[in-house]
């Protein structure tokens, strides 16, 4: 049974993001989300972030979000199974020519086919020719105007 505000989530490293860059959006789309999770491999692709801006501006401003906004959500962890589904799911989608997802991408897929959670993702293409459910929430609620 699905909860009354919809799907359960995991939230790809694109979302987060999307978030960092526009706080006040990502804000906006998890309100209400009772069953929103993430898992290790779309972490370590934001935490990335964390070390490479050399600006330190930045740095600070990602670190402020890692904090704020990705710490609080359940992190779920990969399985030993989950790195051979990840092969077979990557392999398959580049096999079948419909898509080159990475193998990050491939374990975030086979979390979310572990767990029937819909990948919330900027990279639906990807994610679809692995066989997940997918939803945009940059398209499906694209972030108001900047106000100057």
């Amino acid at each position: 049974m699905m909860p009354a505000d919809g799907p359960s989530i995991l939230i790809d490293s694109s979302i987060w993001i999307k978030g960092q860059r526009d706080p006040h959006w990502f804000a906006g789309v998890v309100a209400g989300k009772d069953d929103v999770a993430t898992c290790d491999a779309a972490v370590g692709e934001f935490e990335v972030g964390l070390y490479a801006p050399r600006d330190k501006k930045t740095r600070e401003q990602v670190r402020e979000f890692f904090s704020a906004c990705i710490l609080p959500v359940m992190c779920l962890p990969h399985l030993p199974d989950d790195f051979r589904e990840a092969a077979r799911l990557v392999g398959e989608a580049i096999f079948k020519s419909s898509a080159k997802p990475s193998f990050p991408d491939g374990l975030i897929a086979a979390c979310a086919r572990r767990t029937g959670r819909t990948v919330w993702t900027t990279d639906e293409s990807d994610f679809k020719a692995m066989g997940c459910l997918t939803s945009n929430p940059w398209l499906r609620h694209p972030p108001g105007p900047v106000s100057a």
